[in-house]
């Protein structure tokens, strides 16, 4: 895909998306929920929103043990950053491929391995994010939600979640079985298409294909799959936090179990590719905290919004840091993407 028409879809998401949250929003309304939130929580919410990213390197840690043992631990919390604050400001997750490659030449590893392993990590985060999210339905009040008749509200929303939850972990689990089990075979007859498909959306998806498998080598180390499962289940609870804490500003009737079931329509909101989710990101989040804890809808627009800044800006900024501080080149952003083919 053209990288015009990639950022017209973007850009045209984004505005879609914006209109729906602000069609009906009463700013006067929100920006007043606003004036009235507790910095301190606020400020709170970003620190522990920072310390996510420090528990997620320490798990990149883990995955590369494989290709590297003891990886700085600098330079995977600094790419970290980077690659998140691209990812932010470029559509379509662009800093994906810029954190591995740009820790791969400060490593002097494999630029393969260390992709391979970011496909692992979305894979662990989506087990994650839907193991909190069972935790949640089994709770009492997700047997309520669960139970309450449906009608196009709240219980309706959960109940497509627990069918996507069932349908994810359906098809996951024995793909990563199978991939585990006999990487050889698949790896040989992926290899076989790649020659008949080289270029296109087929040879690109073959690609990552062969990335993930190789990413999949700490799964076959049982003590460093239970260390990488251990971290991510950390890093998300201390994401949960930081959002318990970001709606604790706004005085919302959540608590901390219920963020196990908020992160879900945000992280879909992250995941739809305008820049940063923005548009996707505040819609949703007032879609459900209107929805599912009856939260008026301006001042679930003020937090929705707070709640994505706090993502975003101090993200960005320790990006833009980090790029200073270790003196990479916007240029060398855009070349990495380039060379490694970037979508």
């Amino acid at each position: 895909m053209k990288r015009g028409l990639r950022a017209a879809i973007s850009l045209g998401l984004m505005a879609l998306f914006i209109w729906l949250f602000l069609k009906s929003l009463d700013l006067k309304a929100a920006g007043h929920s606003l004036g009235e939130a507790l910095p301190a929580w606020i400020a709170l919410s970003a620190l522990v929103n920072l310390a996510a990213y420090v528990v997620r390197a320490w798990r990149w840690r883990w995955l590369l043990s494989p290709v590297k043992r003891d990886i700085g631990f600098y330079n995977l919390t600094s790419t970290t950053f980077i690659g998140f604050m691209v990812s932010f400001l470029v559509p379509f997750r662009v800093g994906e491929i810029v954190r591995p490659v740009l820790l791969a030449r400060r490593e002097a590893i494999s630029s393969s391995a260390a992709l391979a392993t970011v496909a692992l990590e979305r894979l662990l985060d989506a087990l994650t994010i839907m193991f909190l999210f069972l935790l949640f339905i089994l709770s009492p009040r997700g047997k309520e939600l669960v139970l309450a008749p449906a009608g196009g509200g709240a219980a309706d929303y959960l109940h497509h979640g627990i069918e996507a939850t069932a349908v994810m972990v359906g098809i996951l689990l024995p793909l990563v079985v199978i991939l585990v089990a006999f990487p050889r075979r698949v790896i040989g007859a992926l290899e076989r298409l790649h020659r008949a498909w080289p270029k296109g959306f087929i040879g690109h998806t073959i690609e990552a294909v062969e990335r993930f498998i190789e990413g999949l080598a700490v799964v076959r180390r049982a003590r460093a799959l239970l260390v990488c499962a251990a971290l991510s289940v950390l890093m998300w609870l201390v994401i949960d936090l930081g959002i318990w804490c970001g709606t604790t500003a706004f005085g919302l009737p959540i608590g901390f179990f219920d963020t196990f079931l908020l992160i879900v329509p945000l992280a879909v909101g992250i995941a739809v590719p305008t820049p940063g989710g923005v548009g996707p990101y505040e819609f949703l989040a007032q879609l459900s905290l209107v929805g599912f804890w009856g939260v008026a809808a301006a001042p679930a627009a003020a937090a929705a919004v707070t709640l994505h800044l706090i993502s975003l800006v101090p993200t960005i900024l320790l990006g833009l840091f980090f790029m200073w501080r270790d003196g990479v080149r916007p240029s060398e952003v855009r070349s990495v993407t380039r060379q490694e083919g970037s979508p």
